[in-house]
Protein backbone atom coordinates (compact mmCIF):
# COMPACT_ATOMS: atom_id res chain seq x y z
CA UNK A 1 0.00 0.00 0.00
CA UNK A 2 2.75 2.55 0.87
CA UNK A 3 4.36 1.83 -2.59
CA UNK A 4 1.54 2.27 -4.69
CA UNK A 5 1.01 5.46 -2.45
CA UNK A 6 4.25 6.36 -2.92
CA UNK A 7 4.08 5.37 -6.97
CA UNK A 8 0.68 7.59 -7.21
CA UNK A 9 2.72 10.63 -5.55
CA UNK A 10 4.97 10.75 -8.69
CA UNK A 11 2.13 11.67 -10.81
CA UNK A 12 0.16 13.74 -9.24
CA UNK A 13 1.30 17.29 -9.44
CA UNK A 14 3.11 20.00 -6.64
CA UNK A 15 -0.49 21.83 -7.09
CA UNK A 16 -3.68 20.80 -8.41
CA UNK A 17 -6.23 24.33 -8.39
CA UNK A 18 -9.84 23.73 -7.86
CA UNK A 19 -10.81 24.12 -11.94
CA UNK A 20 -8.30 21.26 -12.80
CA UNK A 21 -9.89 18.94 -9.91
CA UNK A 22 -13.44 20.06 -11.96
CA UNK A 23 -11.41 18.80 -15.10
CA UNK A 24 -10.23 15.60 -13.39
CA UNK A 25 -13.56 14.77 -12.28
CA UNK A 26 -15.60 15.22 -15.52
CA UNK A 27 -12.74 13.25 -17.36
CA UNK A 28 -13.31 10.51 -15.31
CA UNK A 29 -16.80 10.33 -15.58
CA UNK A 30 -16.14 10.16 -19.55
CA UNK A 31 -13.88 7.71 -18.82
CA UNK A 32 -16.34 5.15 -17.49
CA UNK A 33 -18.84 6.02 -20.29
CA UNK A 34 -16.17 5.47 -23.12
CA UNK A 35 -15.61 2.44 -21.27
CA UNK A 36 -18.71 1.28 -21.65
CA UNK A 37 -19.04 2.12 -25.28
CA UNK A 38 -15.58 0.54 -26.51
CA UNK A 39 -17.37 -2.79 -25.34
CA UNK A 40 -20.62 -2.85 -26.62
CA UNK A 41 -20.84 -0.44 -29.86
CA UNK A 42 -20.07 -2.53 -32.19
CA UNK A 43 -21.62 -5.41 -30.87
CA UNK A 44 -24.68 -3.44 -30.52
CA UNK A 45 -24.23 -2.40 -34.51
CA UNK A 46 -23.35 -6.13 -35.51
CA UNK A 47 -26.97 -7.13 -34.53
CA UNK A 48 -28.00 -4.56 -36.23
CA UNK A 49 -26.66 -6.79 -39.30
CA UNK A 50 -23.50 -4.58 -40.45
CA UNK A 51 -20.87 -5.78 -41.63
CA UNK A 52 -17.09 -4.74 -41.47
CA UNK A 53 -17.31 -2.28 -43.99
CA UNK A 54 -20.22 -0.91 -43.09
CA UNK A 55 -19.23 -0.88 -39.50
CA UNK A 56 -16.15 1.14 -40.45
CA UNK A 57 -18.33 3.40 -42.56
CA UNK A 58 -20.31 4.41 -39.87
CA UNK A 59 -17.83 4.83 -37.46
CA UNK A 60 -15.56 6.83 -39.50
CA UNK A 61 -18.27 9.71 -40.25
CA UNK A 62 -17.37 10.85 -36.42
CA UNK A 63 -13.59 10.88 -37.86
CA UNK A 64 -14.88 12.71 -41.17
CA UNK A 65 -16.88 15.22 -38.74
CA UNK A 66 -13.91 16.13 -36.21
CA UNK A 67 -11.69 16.29 -39.21
CA UNK A 68 -14.18 19.35 -40.96
CA UNK A 69 -14.01 21.04 -37.62
CA UNK A 70 -11.21 20.70 -35.74
CA UNK A 71 -9.02 23.38 -37.56
CA UNK A 72 -11.74 26.16 -37.50
CA UNK A 73 -13.02 25.21 -34.10
CA UNK A 74 -9.17 25.76 -32.60
CA UNK A 75 -8.07 28.82 -34.91
CA UNK A 76 -11.77 30.47 -33.37
CA UNK A 77 -10.70 29.36 -30.06
CA UNK A 78 -7.50 31.38 -30.38
CA UNK A 79 -9.63 33.68 -31.27
CA UNK A 80 -12.84 34.18 -29.93
CA UNK A 81 -12.25 31.91 -26.77
CA UNK A 82 -11.74 28.65 -25.87
CA UNK A 83 -14.54 28.16 -23.62
CA UNK A 84 -17.08 29.51 -26.64
CA UNK A 85 -15.80 26.55 -29.34
CA UNK A 86 -16.25 23.81 -26.26
CA UNK A 87 -19.52 25.37 -25.00
CA UNK A 88 -20.67 24.36 -29.19
CA UNK A 89 -18.68 21.22 -28.65
CA UNK A 90 -21.30 19.87 -25.90
CA UNK A 91 -24.32 20.70 -27.49
CA UNK A 92 -23.38 19.18 -31.19
CA UNK A 93 -21.87 16.04 -29.41
CA UNK A 94 -25.55 16.04 -27.83
CA UNK A 95 -27.46 16.45 -30.99
CA UNK A 96 -25.40 13.27 -32.26
CA UNK A 97 -25.85 11.32 -29.20
CA UNK A 98 -29.40 11.36 -29.56
CA UNK A 99 -29.93 10.72 -33.22
CA UNK A 100 -27.46 7.87 -32.47
CA UNK A 101 -29.59 6.37 -29.91
CA UNK A 102 -33.29 6.72 -31.99
CA UNK A 103 -31.95 5.31 -34.93
CA UNK A 104 -31.25 1.75 -36.41
CA UNK A 105 -30.61 2.89 -40.28
CA UNK A 106 -27.15 2.91 -41.71
CA UNK A 107 -27.73 6.65 -43.04
CA UNK A 108 -28.93 8.08 -40.06
CA UNK A 109 -26.61 6.23 -37.71
CA UNK A 110 -23.96 7.79 -39.67
CA UNK A 111 -25.40 11.14 -39.45
CA UNK A 112 -24.91 10.81 -35.80
CA UNK A 113 -21.90 9.94 -35.61
CA UNK A 114 -20.98 13.21 -38.42
CA UNK A 115 -22.42 15.14 -35.79
CA UNK A 116 -21.02 13.73 -32.86
CA UNK A 117 -17.59 14.37 -35.13
CA UNK A 118 -18.24 18.10 -35.46
CA UNK A 119 -18.82 17.97 -31.50
CA UNK A 120 -15.23 16.31 -30.95
CA UNK A 121 -13.93 18.87 -33.11
CA UNK A 122 -15.11 21.80 -30.95
CA UNK A 123 -13.85 19.64 -27.81
CA UNK A 124 -10.53 19.40 -29.03
CA UNK A 125 -9.78 22.89 -27.17
CA UNK A 126 -9.99 21.11 -23.59
CA UNK A 127 -6.52 19.84 -23.98
CA UNK A 128 -4.91 22.96 -24.43
CA UNK A 129 -7.36 24.21 -21.57
CA UNK A 130 -6.34 20.88 -19.63
CA UNK A 131 -2.77 21.77 -20.30
CA UNK A 132 -2.94 25.62 -19.14
CA UNK A 133 -4.30 25.17 -15.72
CA UNK A 134 -0.53 23.02 -14.71
CA UNK A 135 2.87 25.00 -14.42
CA UNK A 136 5.14 24.07 -17.53
CA UNK A 137 7.42 21.62 -15.08
CA UNK A 138 4.23 19.79 -13.86
CA UNK A 139 3.00 19.02 -17.38
CA UNK A 140 4.75 15.22 -17.36
CA UNK A 141 2.83 14.40 -14.25
CA UNK A 142 -0.79 16.48 -14.75
CA UNK A 143 -1.13 14.10 -18.02
CA UNK A 144 -0.05 11.38 -15.94
CA UNK A 145 -2.38 12.20 -12.89
CA UNK A 146 -5.24 12.52 -16.03
CA UNK A 147 -4.34 9.60 -17.79
CA UNK A 148 -4.44 6.83 -15.16
CA UNK A 149 -7.78 8.42 -13.80
CA UNK A 150 -8.94 8.10 -17.44
CA UNK A 151 -7.48 4.23 -17.29
CA UNK A 152 -8.80 3.89 -13.86
CA UNK A 153 -12.57 4.86 -14.87
CA UNK A 154 -12.55 2.97 -18.25
CA UNK A 155 -11.52 -0.19 -16.57
CA UNK A 156 -14.59 0.24 -14.45
CA UNK A 157 -16.69 0.89 -17.34
CA UNK A 158 -15.27 -1.79 -19.38
CA UNK A 159 -16.78 -4.11 -16.90
CA UNK A 160 -20.32 -3.24 -17.63
CA UNK A 161 -19.50 -5.52 -20.52
CA UNK A 162 -20.78 -8.34 -18.00
CA UNK A 163 -24.41 -6.62 -17.51
CA UNK A 164 -25.94 -7.40 -21.30
CA UNK A 165 -25.11 -11.42 -20.68
CA UNK A 166 -27.47 -10.92 -17.30
CA UNK A 167 -29.64 -9.33 -19.22
CA UNK A 168 -30.44 -11.83 -21.64
CA UNK A 169 -29.91 -14.89 -19.13
CA UNK A 170 -32.07 -13.69 -16.26
CA UNK A 171 -34.27 -10.56 -17.75
CA UNK A 172 -35.73 -12.06 -21.23
CA UNK A 173 -33.67 -9.34 -22.85
CA UNK A 174 -32.61 -9.75 -26.44
CA UNK A 175 -28.81 -9.69 -26.95
CA UNK A 176 -29.55 -6.32 -29.24
CA UNK A 177 -31.38 -4.45 -26.30
CA UNK A 178 -28.95 -5.62 -24.00
CA UNK A 179 -26.16 -4.59 -25.77
CA UNK A 180 -28.45 -1.05 -26.80
CA UNK A 181 -29.21 -0.66 -23.17
CA UNK A 182 -25.47 -0.67 -22.47
CA UNK A 183 -24.65 2.36 -25.16
CA UNK A 184 -27.45 4.59 -23.77
CA UNK A 185 -26.04 4.01 -20.14
CA UNK A 186 -22.55 5.27 -21.44
CA UNK A 187 -24.48 8.13 -22.87
CA UNK A 188 -26.20 8.94 -20.08
CA UNK A 189 -22.42 9.42 -17.99
CA UNK A 190 -21.23 11.40 -21.28
CA UNK A 191 -24.05 14.21 -20.52
CA UNK A 192 -23.71 13.81 -16.59
CA UNK A 193 -19.39 14.57 -17.10
CA UNK A 194 -20.59 17.39 -19.02
CA UNK A 195 -21.65 20.15 -16.25
CA UNK A 196 -17.88 19.49 -14.41
CA UNK A 197 -16.04 21.06 -17.53
CA UNK A 198 -18.46 23.64 -17.64
CA UNK A 199 -17.35 25.15 -13.66
CA UNK A 200 -13.90 24.67 -15.54
CA UNK A 201 -14.93 27.12 -18.26
CA UNK A 202 -16.56 29.43 -16.37
CA UNK A 203 -13.45 30.65 -14.36
CA UNK A 204 -11.52 30.06 -17.16
CA UNK A 205 -8.66 32.93 -17.66
CA UNK A 206 -7.85 33.27 -21.15
CA UNK A 207 -4.93 35.28 -23.30
CA UNK A 208 -6.30 38.37 -24.27
CA UNK A 209 -8.81 37.70 -27.29
CA UNK A 210 -7.58 39.26 -30.89
CA UNK A 211 -10.00 40.31 -33.45
CA UNK A 212 -10.71 38.21 -36.10
CA UNK A 213 -9.69 34.85 -37.53
CA UNK A 214 -6.25 35.59 -38.25
CA UNK A 215 -4.07 32.17 -38.51
CA UNK A 216 -1.85 32.38 -35.34
CA UNK A 217 0.82 29.81 -35.35
CA UNK A 218 5.23 30.61 -34.93
CA UNK A 219 5.44 26.55 -34.42
CA UNK A 220 5.17 25.56 -37.52
CA UNK A 221 8.02 23.14 -37.91
CA UNK A 222 6.44 21.55 -34.62
CA UNK A 223 3.29 21.37 -36.17
CA UNK A 224 3.88 19.84 -39.45
CA UNK A 225 6.38 16.79 -37.60
CA UNK A 226 2.98 16.24 -34.52
CA UNK A 227 0.80 15.74 -38.05
CA UNK A 228 2.80 13.41 -40.09
CA UNK A 229 3.91 11.40 -37.07
CA UNK A 230 0.03 11.23 -36.14
CA UNK A 231 -0.46 10.31 -39.55
CA UNK A 232 1.47 7.02 -39.87
CA UNK A 233 0.12 6.50 -36.45
CA UNK A 234 -3.29 6.34 -37.15
CA UNK A 235 -3.10 4.37 -40.62
CA UNK A 236 -0.87 1.63 -38.77
CA UNK A 237 -3.41 1.47 -35.71
CA UNK A 238 -6.47 1.39 -38.25
CA UNK A 239 -7.06 -2.36 -36.85
CA UNK A 240 -7.72 -1.72 -33.46
CA UNK A 241 -10.69 0.11 -34.13
CA UNK A 242 -12.20 -2.72 -35.11
CA UNK A 243 -10.72 -5.05 -32.55
CA UNK A 244 -14.44 -6.09 -31.12
CA UNK A 245 -15.30 -6.85 -34.43
CA UNK A 246 -12.53 -8.99 -34.84
CA UNK A 247 -12.50 -11.20 -31.95
CA UNK A 248 -16.36 -11.44 -32.27
CA UNK A 249 -15.71 -12.74 -36.01
CA UNK A 250 -12.83 -15.12 -35.14
CA UNK A 251 -13.17 -16.27 -31.63
CA UNK A 252 -17.23 -15.67 -31.08
CA UNK A 253 -16.00 -13.14 -28.29
CA UNK A 254 -18.70 -11.15 -27.10
CA UNK A 255 -19.01 -8.16 -24.61
CA UNK A 256 -18.57 -10.16 -20.91
CA UNK A 257 -14.70 -11.40 -21.95
CA UNK A 258 -13.92 -8.42 -24.16
CA UNK A 259 -15.09 -6.52 -21.23
CA UNK A 260 -12.63 -8.03 -18.95
CA UNK A 261 -9.70 -7.69 -21.15
CA UNK A 262 -10.35 -4.14 -21.50
CA UNK A 263 -10.59 -3.61 -18.02
CA UNK A 264 -7.73 -6.29 -17.03
CA UNK A 265 -5.57 -4.10 -19.67
CA UNK A 266 -6.41 -0.71 -18.11
CA UNK A 267 -4.42 -1.55 -14.95
CA UNK A 268 -1.31 -1.90 -17.26
CA UNK A 269 -1.90 1.46 -18.94
CA UNK A 270 -2.71 2.99 -15.25
CA UNK A 271 0.81 1.17 -13.91
CA UNK A 272 2.61 2.63 -16.99
CA UNK A 273 1.33 6.24 -16.83
CA UNK A 274 2.79 6.02 -12.75
CA UNK A 275 6.22 4.71 -13.94
CA UNK A 276 6.35 7.02 -17.38
CA UNK A 277 7.50 10.60 -15.84
CA UNK A 278 9.79 8.47 -14.03
CA UNK A 279 11.36 6.70 -17.26
CA UNK A 280 11.00 10.43 -18.56
CA UNK A 281 12.81 12.08 -16.11
CA UNK A 282 15.65 9.80 -16.49
CA UNK A 283 16.24 9.19 -19.70
CA UNK A 284 14.23 11.85 -21.47
CA UNK A 285 10.99 12.37 -22.50
CA UNK A 286 11.27 11.79 -26.27
CA UNK A 287 14.27 9.05 -25.72
CA UNK A 288 11.28 6.91 -23.57
CA UNK A 289 8.47 7.29 -26.26
CA UNK A 290 10.83 6.52 -29.22
CA UNK A 291 12.21 3.49 -27.02
CA UNK A 292 8.60 2.62 -26.24
CA UNK A 293 6.70 2.15 -29.28
CA UNK A 294 9.97 0.42 -30.89
CA UNK A 295 9.51 -2.33 -28.27
CA UNK A 296 5.79 -2.45 -28.38
CA UNK A 297 5.89 -3.53 -31.95
CA UNK A 298 7.17 -7.26 -31.93
CA UNK A 299 3.89 -8.09 -29.51
CA UNK A 300 1.53 -6.75 -32.10
CA UNK A 301 3.14 -8.94 -34.82
CA UNK A 302 2.29 -11.96 -32.96
CA UNK A 303 -1.55 -11.09 -32.83
CA UNK A 304 -1.98 -12.80 -35.82
CA UNK A 305 -0.66 -16.31 -34.92
CA UNK A 306 -2.26 -15.88 -31.60
CA UNK A 307 -4.65 -19.70 -31.30
CA UNK A 308 -7.33 -18.48 -29.14
CA UNK A 309 -8.35 -15.23 -27.19
CA UNK A 310 -6.38 -16.01 -24.42
CA UNK A 311 -3.27 -15.67 -26.35
CA UNK A 312 -4.71 -13.28 -28.08
CA UNK A 313 -5.39 -11.45 -24.80
CA UNK A 314 -1.92 -12.25 -23.46
CA UNK A 315 0.16 -10.44 -26.36
CA UNK A 316 -2.44 -7.44 -26.05
CA UNK A 317 -1.59 -6.60 -22.32
CA UNK A 318 2.03 -6.82 -22.74
CA UNK A 319 1.98 -5.11 -26.09
CA UNK A 320 -0.15 -2.32 -24.38
CA UNK A 321 1.94 -2.49 -21.36
CA UNK A 322 5.15 -0.83 -23.12
CA UNK A 323 3.05 1.39 -25.62
CA UNK A 324 0.84 2.99 -22.95
CA UNK A 325 4.24 4.64 -21.39
CA UNK A 326 3.73 7.13 -24.43
CA UNK A 327 0.16 7.99 -22.99
CA UNK A 328 1.13 11.15 -21.00
CA UNK A 329 4.16 11.90 -22.37
CA UNK A 330 3.40 12.74 -26.33
CA UNK A 331 0.88 15.43 -25.66
CA UNK A 332 3.36 17.12 -22.47
CA UNK A 333 6.04 16.58 -24.91
CA UNK A 334 4.15 18.70 -27.81
CA UNK A 335 2.45 21.21 -25.34
CA UNK A 336 5.99 21.90 -24.11
CA UNK A 337 6.96 22.88 -27.49
CA UNK A 338 4.56 25.52 -28.03
CA UNK A 339 3.90 29.07 -27.17
CA UNK A 340 0.55 29.47 -24.85
CA UNK A 341 -1.09 31.69 -27.24
CA UNK A 342 -1.32 29.08 -30.52
CA UNK A 343 -1.94 25.52 -28.44
CA UNK A 344 -5.41 25.69 -29.48
CA UNK A 345 -4.63 26.49 -33.38
CA UNK A 346 -1.30 24.06 -33.22
CA UNK A 347 -3.66 21.05 -31.42
CA UNK A 348 -6.59 21.62 -34.10
CA UNK A 349 -3.84 21.08 -37.21
CA UNK A 350 -1.86 18.30 -35.90
CA UNK A 351 -5.79 16.51 -34.65
CA UNK A 352 -7.30 17.54 -37.84
CA UNK A 353 -4.11 15.50 -39.64
CA UNK A 354 -5.38 12.42 -37.08
CA UNK A 355 -8.65 12.65 -38.08
CA UNK A 356 -7.66 12.42 -41.66
CA UNK A 357 -5.72 9.14 -40.97
CA UNK A 358 -8.50 8.11 -39.19
CA UNK A 359 -10.53 8.16 -42.04
CA UNK A 360 -8.26 5.87 -43.99
CA UNK A 361 -7.43 3.50 -41.32
CA UNK A 362 -10.16 2.27 -40.35
CA UNK A 363 -11.65 1.64 -43.68
CA UNK A 364 -8.73 0.04 -45.13
CA UNK A 365 -8.55 -2.08 -42.07
CA UNK A 366 -12.51 -3.36 -42.87
CA UNK A 367 -11.89 -3.35 -46.43
CA UNK A 368 -8.51 -5.73 -45.73
CA UNK A 369 -10.93 -8.19 -43.32
CA UNK A 370 -13.30 -8.38 -45.77
CA UNK A 371 -12.11 -8.47 -48.67
CA UNK A 372 -8.77 -10.19 -48.25
CA UNK A 373 -7.97 -12.16 -44.51
CA UNK A 374 -9.46 -10.83 -41.08
CA UNK A 375 -5.69 -10.87 -40.27
CA UNK A 376 -3.86 -8.98 -43.27
CA UNK A 377 -4.05 -5.59 -41.02
CA UNK A 378 -2.20 -7.27 -38.38
CA UNK A 379 0.96 -7.33 -40.88
CA UNK A 380 0.21 -4.20 -42.70
CA UNK A 381 0.19 -2.08 -39.12
CA UNK A 382 3.03 -3.22 -37.34
CA UNK A 383 5.85 -2.26 -40.30
CA UNK A 384 3.95 1.28 -40.08
CA UNK A 385 4.79 1.10 -36.22
CA UNK A 386 8.28 0.55 -36.95
CA UNK A 387 8.47 3.61 -39.19
CA UNK A 388 6.61 5.32 -36.60
CA UNK A 389 8.76 4.84 -33.76
CA UNK A 390 11.94 5.66 -35.44
CA UNK A 391 10.34 9.07 -37.09
CA UNK A 392 9.30 10.67 -33.52
CA UNK A 393 13.27 10.53 -32.83
CA UNK A 394 14.52 12.09 -35.85
CA UNK A 395 12.29 14.04 -36.31
CA UNK A 396 12.13 15.71 -33.13
CA UNK A 397 15.53 15.53 -31.39
CA UNK A 398 16.50 18.84 -32.19
CA UNK A 399 13.63 20.65 -31.60
CA UNK A 400 13.46 23.02 -28.01
CA UNK A 401 10.47 23.80 -25.44
CA UNK A 402 9.25 27.02 -25.29
CA UNK A 403 9.63 29.24 -21.96
CA UNK A 404 6.86 31.35 -22.69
Amino acid sequence: MTVLKTSFKSIVPDKVTTPAKFFLVGSFINGFANGIMNVVTQLWLMTLGFNSLELSSIIIMNTVGAFLFTLPAGILADRYGKRKMAMIGFFLFSIGQSIILTSTSFEMLSLGWLINGLGNGCTMVLGPIYSSLFDREDMDRAFGLQNFLNIMASSMGSLMGFIPPLLVERYGFSLQSSYFTMRATGTAFFFISTPFYIMVLRGLTEPEIRKGARFNLRSKSVVAKFSLLNTIQNIAFGFFALFPYYVNTKFGVKSDALGALYSASTFVQAGANIVAPKVSKRIGTLKTISAALGLCTPFWFMFAFAPDFTWLSALYILRLSISSLCNPLIPSLFYRLLYQDEKATANSITNMASMGSNIVGPRLAGYLMQDISLDTPLLLGPGLYVLYSTSFYLLLRNEKEKTS
